[in-house]
This record gives C-alpha cells, sequence and structure tokens, in this order.
C-alpha cells in the first residue's frame, strides 16, 4: 500500500514539474529532459521514441530516442504512421523503426486530431511481473498528452509572431512602394498624363514615373522588377532614385543614361533581380520622344492620324548583363492627339475562365474608343473592361498603366 501511494505521489509530483516547467517558458530541451526522467529513470520505461506532427503536416519529428540501438531517423513522411493509427491505442508488438520492436504505440490528440505518437517498450530484458509500459499506459498518454500539447502551442505562438513580422514588413514593404509612385504629375499644357496602379498582393513589383527634365524634356517611364516582397521594393526604390538623378543631370544622350542605369541596377541586384523598363523622353522643342525598351511589354503609340504601333527598340532587362550587349533608341513624332500607353503584363496578359488573354486588341479597341476621354477615365474604362473580362478568374499579377495624351 505504502508503495502505491509513493507511486502516486511521484506521478503528481513529475505531472506538476513538467507544469510548471512549461509555465516558467524552459526550453524544448528542458521539458524533454523532465518527461524522459519521469518516465524512464522513475518509471522504468525502456524504450521511448516520441514524434511530433510538424505545423506544416507535411513531415513527423522525431523529439526523443532513448533506450533504443541504431540509429532512428530526425524526420518521417506523413504517411509513416498511417498504418500504426488504428484510432486509439495500440497494444500488439509493432515493428515500428528500422526494426525497432515497441510494445505500445500511443497516439497523441488535440481537437481530434493525431499530433505526436509514443513509441515505447519495456527494457531489452525480461521484466517480472507486469510489463511497466501496460501498468502505466494511462499515465504515459496524460503526460506525453501534456508534453505534446505545451510545445505544439508554443510553436503556433511563435508562428503567428513570424506571421505578425512577415505581415508588419509586407506593410512596410507595401508604403515604400506606394511612395514611388507620383501623386502629382508634371503642369504642362502638351501633355494629359495619369497612372493607375492595381497591385496582385500585398506588395508588388512594378513602378512609373514621369517628371520634367529641365524646361523643355519630360521624361515617362515603367519598369517591373523580377520578384516581389521587401527586397524588390528596396530594389525598385533605389532604382526610381537613380532614374531620377541620371535623367535630371548632365546632356549625355538617352543610350548613354540607360548604360548607367543597367550598372547601378547590376551593383545593386548582383545578378540576382532584373528590372524590365521603358522610357521615353519628350521633347517640347522638336515634337519628338525618344524612347529605349528594356525587356519591358512594348507600349502602344497612337499617332494623330490614328495609326498605331508598338514601341520595341531597345536593349535587354537591365541588371541581367554587366553591360548591354545591344542597345538601340526609337523615336517617333510627337502632334496633337497622338497617345502613349505604358501597362505591365498583368493587363494585356490577363486570362478569362476560358483561358483567354485580354491581349492588345483589346487594350487598343479601348484606347480608340477612348481617344474624347481624359486619361484618368480611359483608365477607368481599362479597369473595368478587364474586371468584366476576367470574371471570376483571379488576378495574373500586379495591373499598372500609364498613359499620357499629346496636345
Amino acid at each position: 500500500m505504502r508503495g502505491k501511494l509513493e507511486l502516486r505521489e511521484f506521478k503528481l509530483s513529475a505531472l506538476l514539474d513538467v507544469t510548471r516547467a512549461i509555465n516558467s517558458k524552459s526550453s524544448e530541451n528542458e521539458l524533454l529532459e523532465h518527461y524522459c526522467k519521469a518516465l524512464q529513470t522513475h518509471l522504468g520505461i525502456g524504450r521511448l521514441v516520441l514524434y511530433s506532427m510538424d505545423l506544416g503536416r507535411s513531415f513527423w519529428r522525431l523529439l526523443i530516442a532513448n533506450g533504443v540501438s541504431g540509429e532512428v531517423p530526425d524526420n518521417q513522411p506523413i504517411e509513416f504512421f498511417n498504418k500504426l493509427n488504428s484510432g486509439g491505442i495500440s497494444l500488439a508488438g509493432v515493428d515500428g523503426l528500422n526494426n525497432h520492436s515497441f510494445d505500445i504505440v500511443i497516439p497523441v490528440y488535440k481537437n481530434d486530431t493525431v499530433i505526436a505518437f509514443v513509441l515505447a517498450g519495456d527494457k531489452e530484458e525480461d521484466v517480472p511481473g507486469m510489463s511497466p509500459v501496460v501498468k502505466h499506459l494511462n499515465y504515459i498518454q496524460t503526460l506525453t498528452n501534456i508534453l505534446v500539447v505545451a510545445l505544439r502551442n508554443r510553436e503556433l505562438v511563435e508562428e503567428n509572431l513570424r506571421q505578425a513580422g512577415v505581415r508588419k514588413e509586407l506593410e512596410l514593404a507595401g508604403e515604400m512602394q506606394a511612395m514611388l509612385l507620383p501623386k502629382v504629375w508634371p503642369e504642362d499644357s502638351k501633355i494629359d498624363v495619369s497612372g493607375y496602379y492595381q497591385p496582385h498582393q500585398q506588395i508588388g513589383g512594378d513602378y512609373y514615373d514621369c517628371f520634367l527634365a529641365g524646361l523643355d524634356q519630360v521624361v515617362m517611364c515603367m519598369a517591373d522588377v523580377s520578384g516581389k516582397g521587401v527586397g524588390a521594393a528596396i530594389l525598385m526604390s533605389n532604382f526610381q532614385a537613380n532614374v531620377r538623378a541620371i535623367f535630371n543631370s548632365g546632356s549625355r544622350s538617352l543610350i548613354e543614361k540607360v548604360k548607367e542605369l543597367n550598372t547601378r541596377v547590376m551593383a545593386s541586384a548582383q545578378g540576382e533581380k532584373f528590372i524590365t523598363f521603358f522610357v521615353a523622353v519628350y521633347d517640347k522643342k522638336s515634337n519628338s520622344l525618344e524612347y529605349v525598351n528594356c525587356g519591358h511589354n512594348p507600349p502602344l503609340w497612337l499617332d494623330d492620324q490614328g495609326n498605331s504601333c508598338l514601341l520595341e527598340l531597345g536593349a535587354v532587362g537591365l541588371g541581367m548583363f554587366k553591360e548591354l550587349p545591344t542597345i538601340v533608341s526609337g523615336n517617333v513624332e510627337v502632334l496633337s492627339g497622338s497617345t502613349l500607353i505604358c501597362y505591365t503584363d498583368g493587363l494585356v496578359e490577363q486570362e478569362n475562365e476560358k483561358s483567354e488573354e485580354f491581349g492588345m486588341t483589346r487594350l487598343e479597341e479601348i484606347v480608340r474608343k477612348g481617344k474624347d476621354m481624359t486619361i484618368d477615365a480611359m483608365h477607368s474604362t481599362m479597369v473595368k473592361s478587364l474586371k468584366d473580362f476576367r470574371g471570376s478568374t483571379p488576378p495574373l499579377d500586379d495591373t499598372a498603366l500609364l498613359s499620357c495624351r499629346f496636345r
């Protein structure tokens, strides 16, 4: 009788120790030591292996492997325990891991979902009387449940904190990106310019700008950085600053300025990212538009007579090569009524339920019908047409527009 009371007191004390360790935020290793000491040192459990399901439910992670000879894998595939999970405790001798034989397999539940498995066995030598594993079965299950649920809750808290950090990071990146987009446009009687941007996710990789360079030139550009997230936002922020600095300094040619941009992108991104880029310089004195297209979706140009073409001449994307292999510029004459439409792939490559692309034909039709609209009104028509076209199909990518009508 005395022995039973002492055993009962020990079990309660061990449960209390584990609970205190959990509440005191002891490390995972310290909690596992408390657990092993209670079961193996004091209750005589010979062999003990504990696997826990990872949060992504993609594999089982080894927490404990004590009293077994040979290697026990750190991870097991998700289907490994399927044959052992018969809905409850398994008492039959199970050939569990690499020919390690266990007397019992105990599933550990949380909200009716198995989150861990205990594989336990007596010591290799014969044990007189009742097996310690069988004798202390309920206690093993209770202690394991307390331990594993606590560890899992801790993981969930850490994961929630990590995700909160990621959300904050994306929020800051989104704010950074929004700051890149112009809030006001150059005041000039010869142009009607406007932009539109809708990121696919919280942070996108598109950028556009329009600014005066001296008294007689207007620079219009659109870019799309490869990749998303904070890294892309920082690269784009740096790129915007370089664009403004280069185009507001010196009298170098457009091609030389684009080459300098490529050098700076290469220095910043180290070849890990690249930027597709379209830039056009409108000279009000000569009524001409010189442009370079670096791997970007070719903008649509409609002249004063309604003739259309795509502005494709240029080079490869910036940051792909240390030096641009080839680069050329294009020129178009600017007369009153001419229109420039810059866009990203999220517009023309968007598909509908039939896997059809929105395409250039639809875009050009909207531009022709909107020749008497303001640029803002035309953009609104484009966005509505795009939404109606894709229907229930989710957005493909970020959608950006920068358009200018010349007066």
